[in-house]
């Protein structure tokens, strides 16, 4: 193959993978913002731009909803950290989450949530696709 075309080939796929994300969003449909809303509660998640799937896809184009549960965005490293207490992965390609006994219950109250969408490297898309719903359990 001639240089030349490898390399045209390798920058049209990074500007592909970086047109994706530039195009990428994040909503929470629900619960509505400053909805009261009784327990169990289920958030219903929406990605455009990007296509949700599990963590284990390594394929541009692609990411997963993380959620940050009455806690601020921390990214260490420019990634999501894993095993901290009021960070969930929805790493099977979730586009729901019920906060129940199963799971994390959430007690009666002002709660915010934020979910940020990222690659398998739990890498915040760049730029980010995030929303952010604060709503109160009666």
């Amino acid at each position: 193959m001639n240089t030349r075309i490898g390399v045209l080939a390798l920058l049209g796929g990074v500007l592909v993978a970086a047109a994706w994300q530039a195009r990428a969003t994040a909503e929470i449909v629900s619960p509505a913002n400053r909805a009261t809303v009784s327990s169990p509660v289920k958030l219903v998640l929406k990605a455009t731009g990007v296509e949700i799937t599990p963590a284990t896809e390594e394929r541009a184009g692609t990411g997963h909803h993380h959620l940050f549960v009455d806690h601020d965005v921390t990214v260490v490293n420019d990634t999501i950290p894993r095993g901290v207490s009021g960070i969930l992965h929805l790493g099977r390609g979730q586009t729901e989450f019920v906060f129940d006994s199963t799971t994390t219950v959430l007690k009666p109250g002002s709660h915010r949530i934020i979910d940020v969408v990222a690659d398998w490297h739990h890498s915040p898309l760049k730029p980010w696709a995030a929303d952010t719903v604060t709503f109160t359990v009666k």
